[in-house]
């Protein structure tokens, strides 16, 4: 974990499901076919950023995404197949069924113009490495704020996601006490009831 020492781990939040009232209806009408797998993800990452929600409005630029899964978008891919062997596949539906969705939605939901990526690896693979990727890009500060989320799922439609809201201890008033180590420990398990520990963080001036 070489080159993380300087981060901390601002904001955390997880989801099992997508509540309708949790974004706005002019959002869900932009990516109406959006995957369920895609508005958990949202939801996570939507509550990681709930202490910090108006200081990441107004620096929409400066907030990068990073998504690690291996089970993106299933149902959203199962359409799309089902339909192209009928012999018509709508394109409306195609951005929705790219792994890349994961991303996307909360970008849309949230504004973020940021460095994004997708990984498709397993959380247990993919975590260390997105680590590495957010410390570089706050480090060279291509942005000052990284999303890290994760999502995994047993079957199309239903799912389970993590996220945690990362940034350089410098722009924060209170040190963190909960470490990168646990933090990505965190995002690779899966029992729903494991909390990480966190403190309540302020924004430096």
């Amino acid at each position: 974990m070489n080159g993380l020492a300087a981060l901390v781990v601002a904001g955390s939040g997880q989801s099992n499901s997508a509540p309708a009232d949790m974004f706005e209806a002019r959002t869900r009408a932009t990516v109406r076919y959006a995957d369920p797998a895609a508005w958990i993800t949202a939801t996570a990452v939507a509550r990681a950023l709930s202490d910090f929600e108006d200081r990441l409005t107004a620096s929409q630029h400066d907030v990068g995404v990073v998504v690690v899964s291996d089970q993106g978008p299933n149902a959203a891919m199962s359409e799309v197949q089902g339909a192209a062997s009928t012999g018509f596949s709508s394109p409306l539906r195609y951005a929705a069924s790219n792994p890349g969705s994961l991303v996307a939605v909360a970008c849309i939901a949230f504004g973020f113009r940021g460095p994004t990526l997708n990984l498709t690896m397993r959380p247990e693979d993919g975590v260390p490495v997105a680590l590495q990727i957010c410390a570089s890009w706050l480090t060279r500060r291509s942005a000052r704020w990284m999303v890290l989320a994760t999502f995994r799922a047993e079957s199309a439609g239903t799912g389970f996601s993590r996220a945690i809201l990362l940034a350089q201890a410098d722009q924060l008033r209170k040190p963190s006490n909960s470490s990168i180590q646990s933090a990505a420990e965190w995002l690779t398990q899966s029992d729903e009831t494991r909390r990480i520990h966190e403190d309540s963080y302020t924004e430096a001036h």
